[in-house]
């Protein structure tokens, strides 16, 4: 059977000039000439019908045409991330409900509705922030007016502040740990997800921060605009007007109060002949400056530096009886207690006989350098039967042969 989408890409390349003159124009009359090319391509969902003989493009393939080919707009609509995580959300539910029922179709359409999802969510990502640089770039190019400038930047403004929220609540939500089991949702998630959005967020932060430092100077040079378009205004309402001389009125203008006198700074000309002989004076009263000689630093000599100290970290008492007894356990000819030991050699040591016993259970697991060797037996009381809990209750050690 022939595939659908071949056909179609066939159609569309047959009918090429229709669509690119609908898309430069904004819609298409039917005409006898035209309307076999028409009908096909309302027939595929291609043209949609503006009036009864009038066609335009459908939305979703003009606003591929528009990211493909950098087309500037005035006001470039993000996706709506928001109601596109909210499905994610859905169907992530449904996926992993039909999983536990054991409904493998369906989770394998819930998967492939989920996969489309993330990667909508990354190309209008990518596709909005590429036009929204190419505008800031251009200091939207698309208006003239200092008026829709600002108009355009608020909009944008409003929308990338958006778009961090939704991505910060995305970062904050259970659903990367719910896909974690599944293998290959999680590693479509990971990829395109949970490695993008960071970047995608710092991104949408420099932008969000570059729009406010524009909307800033848009409103400064809006108040200057006003100002020039009310003198503007006055000289058309007033084609005669001439400034009057500020030396004529009895008074200073108000203008003439506030504003601060010019530095003037006088240059000699040292082009005119004229300037020749004072210049010639002025050098030679100029004093001669004093001579600087430089003096070369003596080499320095090394001196020997003394040893730093050597500390010395004393010994825990517990660690030093603990060595003392090892050493006795490997000379000893008879086994001894380790309870007993600490009794009779260590009564100073302010720890209990579980405590000294769980330190010299460590010191000999771990294989240490001093217990190596050592021979050791662990006491322990009989099981409990068949209600014991499992663990081994140690009594005593004994140590030695």
């Amino acid at each position: 059977m022939r595939d659908n989408v071949i056909t179609l890409l066939e159609r569309l390349h047959a009918h090429r000039p229709v669509i690119a003159e609908v898309y430069h124009r904004g819609s298409i009359l039917r005409s006898d000439e035209n309307r076999r090319a028409v009908e096909a391509l309302h027939q595929h969902r291609v043209l949609v019908p503006h009036t009864q003989d009038e066609y335009r493009l459908h939305s979703t393939l003009r606003r591929f045409l528009d990211a493909t080919l950098n087309t500037q707009r005035m006001i470039h609509g993000a996706a709506d991330i928001g109601v596109i995580f909210s499905r994610i959300e859905a169907l992530v539910d449904s996926y992993v409900a039909a999983f536990h029922e054991g409904a493998q179709d369906e989770a394998d359409a819930c998967e492939d509705e989920i996969a489309q999802a993330v990667f909508e969510i990354t190309d209008s990502l990518q596709a909005f922030m590429t036009n929204l640089q190419a505008s800031i770039d251009t200091k939207f190019a698309a208006v003239s007016s200092v008026s829709a400038k600002r108009r355009q930047n608020e909009y944008y403004l409003a929308s990338t502040h958006r778009l961090v929220e939704t991505l910060q609540g995305f970062h904050f939500s259970d659903v990367i740990e719910r896909v974690e089991p599944f293998e290959r949702l999680a590693l479509l998630f990971r990829t395109q997800l949970v490695a993008r959005l960071p970047v995608y967020r710092d991104a949408l932060q420099a932008i969000y921060t570059v729009l406010r430092q524009f909307l800033f100077e848009y409103r400064r040079i809006e108040e200057r605009a006003k100002r020039l378009r009310l003198i503007w205004l006055h000289l058309k309402r007033n084609p005669d007007y001439q400034p009057r001389d500020w030396d004529v009125a009895p008074q200073l203008p108000e203008w003439l109060e506030r504003t601060g006198p010019l530095k003037l700074i006088a240059y000699p000309d040292v082009s005119d002949p004229a300037s020749e002989a004072a210049l010639t004076a002025f050098a030679q009263a100029l004093a001669h400056g004093e001579e600087r000689t430089t003096r070369r630093r003596q080499p320095g000599a090394l001196e020997a530096e003394a040893p730093p100290p050597v500390v010395r970290v004393p010994e825990k008492p517990h660690a030093s009886a603990m060595r003392r007894m090892l050493r006795e356990a490997r000379t000893a000819k008879t086994p001894f207690s380790v309870r007993q030991w600490r009794t009779r050699h260590a009564p100073e040591l302010q720890i209990d006989d579980a405590l000294w016993l769980e330190l010299t259970l460590d010191v000999l697991s771990k294989g240490a350098r001093g217990a190596r060797g050592t021979r050791f037996r662990v006491l322990s009381p009989p099981a409990g039967g068949a209600f014991s809990g499992g663990n081994l209750y140690v009594r005593d050690i004994e140590l030695g042969a």
